[in-house]
């Protein structure tokens, strides 16, 4: 895995397109840390808070199905640069706002349009860029780059409001650091992030909209994706798998404090006792997954996978009852669930990636992207709702169940699907 790594590394344009990524992704966390901050503390108000997260996730719901056609059309270095540089200034109009939170909301919006076309980008752009055999460690380090973004940009959040307070610097800072990753970007050669360029916008035009953006055209390649999608099992399934875990990410999210009654721990003391196993487990399932893939199929980590989650969840729900000091016998268990996300994420992503064309790659990645964020969303909504009527342990055991369930149908149905072996086709 040490060779891989220094292989990887030593490719330019994987390492140009990682550190911007690093950069735009700690800028959105340390961005929204301080402003869900500064809304609450001036509104006093949940649905304030709320507000501000509906108008994040908006453009996913306006732009999601439509995005893929332009990743596949554009140059991706060109969306990388334009993203960044554009959202650099937008920071920028967050520093005359002060105890005003309705403006907020409006340039949150135009922030969260241009990560629209980033996210998805980056994940349709590694395949070019990197080797076959190298696509399982590309996604894991991409995988632990947005988990981690999330700590760390909640961290630097945190500093800058201790030591700078409601000073303009803070947005002057993530600006600068969203200026960098534009820059880095613009580095990057043409060639391997071309796009297909099959629609052509005239500006002559501009109050024609179907002449200035070829919108028959546009219809077409929009058609042809979903049509891939719906005939291409090897891509779909991964994909709709793929959303379930980020539920799950997102269950686990809003259940954490709950989790942490259920075991016996104060809250204070539950990111340690709670996400750092989790932490380690996924380091050790990256590493496995990095020294086995060449021998085991992948669909084998994914079942893996999923029966380890379904049954580490539901020996979640039982310890409460069988120990007096849960957490001791929880830590084996979170650090199962760390190693199954891994087994189950980074063959996912890869067989995505490996089965779809280059022509229609922006389209499937911008299909998977909508549906991530959506599933992202979805937890908020009815989770606690559901906590607060059946209790967490309930909750666990139907969740652990379901994961078993769709393990064995997954199994009887899918095999076939997943089946890919890395010596063949991937």
């Amino acid at each position: 895995m040490k060779n891989n790594f220094i292989k990887i590394l030593s490719n330019t344009n994987f390492t140009k397109v990682w550190f911007s990524l690093i950069l735009s992704l700690i800028s959105a966390y340390t961005l929204n840390f301080i402003l869900i901050g500064k809304i609450f503390n001036t509104t006093q108000s949940s649905v304030a808070v709320g507000f501000f997260l509906f108008f994040y996730y908006l453009p996913t719901i306006i732009l999601g199905p439509f995005v893929g056609v332009l990743i596949d059309n554009w140059n991706k270095r060109s969306i990388f640069t334009f993203s960044n540089l554009i959202q650099s200034l937008i920071v920028l109009f967050y520093a005359p706002v002060k105890e005003k939170v309705w403006p907020l909301y409006a340039i949150v919006l135009f922030y969260s349009f241009c990560d629209e076309l980033f996210n998805p980008s980056v994940g349709a752009s590694l395949p070019a860029i990197v080797k076959k055999e190298q696509l399982p460690l590309a996604n894991s380090l991409f995988l632990f780059t947005g988990q981690s973004a999330i700590i760390f940009g909640s961290l630097v959040g945190s500093l800058l409001l201790k030591f700078l307070g409601n000073s303009i610097l803070i947005f002057i800072i993530v600006s600068v650091l969203l200026l960098v990753a534009g820059l880095i970007s613009l580095s990057l050669p043409k060639e391997p992030f071309r796009g297909t360029k099959k629609i052509k916008i005239d500006l002559t035009d501009l109050l024609n909209i179907s002449r200035t953006l070829d919108l028959s055209g546009f219809l077409k390649q929009l058609k042809e994706g979903y049509n891939f999608l719906r005939n291409e099992p090897k891509v779909l399934f991964p994909i709709l798998l793929l959303a379930g875990l980020q539920i799950l990410v997102g269950m686990a999210i809003i259940i954490f404090p709950s989790l942490s009654n259920m075991l016996k721990i104060d809250f204070s003391d539950s990111s340690f006792l709670i996400i750092f196993p989790a932490i380690f487990g996924a380091l050790m399932g990256s590493i496995l997954i990095q020294r086995k893939v060449k021998k085991i199929r992948k669909y084998i980590f994914i079942l893996a996978g999923l029966y380890f989650s379904g049954i580490g969840i539901l020996s979640l729900s039982i310890v409460g009852f069988l120990f007096s000091k849960a957490i001791i016998p929880s830590l084996p268990i979170l650090v199962g669930l760390g190693a199954a996300y891994i087994f189950m994420y980074v063959p996912l992503q890869t067989l995505i990636q490996e089965h779809t064309p280059f022509k229609i790659r922006g389209r499937v990645f911008g299909f998977l992207s909508t549906a991530v964020t959506l599933a992202s969303a979805l937890p908020m909504l009815i989770t606690t709702t559901l906590i607060d009527i059946f209790g967490i342990r309930l909750i666990l055991i139907i969740l652990g169940g379901g994961i078993l369930f769709l393990a064995t149908l997954a199994r009887c149905r899918y095999q076939t699907v997943l089946s890919i072996n890395n010596n063949n086709n991937g």
